[in-house]
């Protein structure tokens, strides 16, 4: 691991570099929903407000963060329920349908993992496993029986995080195909139980 990392909650000040990571995160998934609203280059600018803000799961409030020197790896989870009050009617709505089939196969009784990443230079040092376990404490503490996590399944470095932390597919979800959206084969409903310890039979 770096030698100067530190492991804290995130603050508003995180605001700008935990919407960075959330992009990185979503491998994807906001330049879709959001291209029409903001440019590419603009879109942490954008997105860091709503981070920077108090309410809402998707916010800084629920992040915990990686710090050397600067935030360089970032997990944003919460409970899955909060999901159902997200407002969608400001996004284009043929490409909501088209993610349509990931929220209808959400666990809404679990506590998700909205976003992990790590940025390219401080990886495969276990800075990812660690951020991971955090949001498994905060499921415990607040009384979840189990996790979740939703995945595109052609990202083989997610799946193998999550895989590495006691987490197995529950549901394979079939994404329609669209020119804006680059993956292939769908997302991948990843569930564990809270509970679940490394290196035993018990889950």
């Amino acid at each position: 691991m770096l030698p100067e990392v530190v492991f804290r909650a995130a603050l508003p000040a995180d605001a700008y570099a935990l919407a960075e990571l959330s992009i990185m995160a979503g491998d994807g998934l906001y330049e879709f929903l959001l291209e029409e609203m903001a440019p590419k280059q603009m879109l942490a600018g954008l997105m860091s407000r709503g981070l920077r803000q108090d309410h809402g799961g998707f916010c800084w409030r629920h992040c915990f963060v990686a710090d050397d020197k600067g935030v360089v790896g970032m997990v944003n989870a919460f409970p899955a329920a909060w999901l159902r009050g997200e407002e969608k009617e400001l996004l284009p709505q043929d490409r909501v349908r088209v993610l349509e089939p990931i929220d209808q196969a959400q666990d809404w009784e679990s506590f998700t993992v909205n976003a992990i990443a790590v940025r390219k230079h401080a990886r495969r040092q276990g800075i990812g496993e660690r951020l991971l376990d955090w949001a498994v404490d905060q499921a415990r503490a607040g009384g979840f029986t189990h996790l979740s996590a939703n995945v595109w399944a052609d990202n083989e470095a997610a799946r193998g995080l999550f895989e590495s932390r006691g987490f197995r597919v529950e549901k394979r979800i079939e994404v329609a195909e669209h020119a804006g959206l680059r993956h292939s084969g769908g997302s991948l409903l990843y569930v564990r139980d809270a509970a679940y310890v490394r290196g035993t039979e018990s889950h």
